[in-house]
């Protein structure tokens, strides 16, 4: 079994706590076991470096979310969340889609309001055309298409997976 879906073989439980260093695709990562169940999680060093900094290097899984604690913080922080700095008005999402994969790489913060915009572009048709607007004043806004990117063209360039170069 594997931790991302990639050939890479990483075991799937270590023992809690314990603290491994070793490559993935050739990259450098470090593989800690969460508490209690001993799921495998992947970091990057830059991660884990961090984590150790605010001595959060207690990993475990609470209701699905991997939560980062340590001494003085028994309730911890949602790892993934604090790793990237982001407040509550962002959704964590993972590029492979696995929750114990929280390298740097691995996962973006995508504004609410851009997956709000992203559902509303799905429900229109295909040949949905924006209205003409009427300003409080009388003025008219003719509803030309924009010239920016799609809400769901967004999301899907932030989750697509970065350049190896």
């Amino acid at each position: 079994m594997n931790a991302n879906g990639n050939s890479a073989a990483i075991s799937v439980a270590m023992t809690p706590g314990k603290v491994i260093q070793a490559e993935l695709h050739g990259q450098p990562v470090v593989l800690v076991g969460t508490v209690p169940t001993g799921y495998t999680v992947v970091l990057c060093p830059a991660g884990w470096a961090t984590l150790q900094r605010w001595k959060l290097t207690t990993l475990r899984v609470v209701r699905g979310v991997l939560y980062a604690a340590g001494k003085g913080r028994a309730s911890g922080f949602a790892a993934a969340r604090f790793l990237l700095g982001s407040t509550g008005n962002f959704t964590i999402r993972h590029r492979n889609d696995n929750p114990f994969d929280i390298r740097l790489v691995n996962i973006v913060a995508i504004s609410r309001s851009l997956i709000r915009q992203a559902a509303i572009e799905a429900t229109r048709e295909p040949g949905y055309r924006n209205p003409d607007v009427r300003w409080g004043n009388g003025r008219c806004h003719s509803g030309v298409p924009l010239k920016t990117p799609s809400a769901q063209q967004r999301i899907a360039e932030a989750l697509a997976p970065p350049d190896p170069g």
